[in-house]
């Protein structure tokens, strides 16, 4: 997932987003649907944004994005506002970089479990006679 990435956080009734491209090395915070920051991002340092939440009175808030600590990993995005600080969830670009839903073991009961085991033990010992 090395590449884009995308932050998305609904605070205080407005939606934050984050886009970092670590391909052109640039990050944008959009605030419902507007640019609020734009800057460059460093190779090998974290980024940090600045913009501000249009409310009465307008409110500071401060993104910071984390360099990652192997090629693959995601970097962490952290929202500090009002002296608060929030985790960024990750978001995925497109559905092809969504994680697959993990199988849910089928249910088992003692005697399926126990059926089993026996069959696997006559295959080994069967398997031990004929050697």
């Amino acid at each position: 997932m090395a590449g884009r990435h995308r932050y998305h956080l609904d605070q205080d009734g407005h939606s934050i987003t984050v886009l970092h491209d670590a391909r052109r090395r640039r990050a944008e915070v959009w605030v419902d649907g507007k640019t609020v920051a734009v800057a460059p991002t460093p190779r090998h340092h974290a980024t940090v944004l600045e913009g501000e939440i249009p409310a009465l009175p307008p409110r500071r808030i401060v993104v910071r994005i984390g360099h990652p600590d192997d090629v693959g990993d995601v970097p962490l995005c952290v929202l500090e506002t009002g002296g608060e600080h929030y985790l960024m969830p990750h978001i995925a670009l497109t559905p092809q970089e969504r994680e697959p839903a993990e199988r849910t073991p089928p249910a088992r009961t003692p005697g399926e479990l126990l059926a089993r085991w026996r069959a696997r033990r006559r295959h080994r010992r069967s398997d031990h006679r004929t050697r």
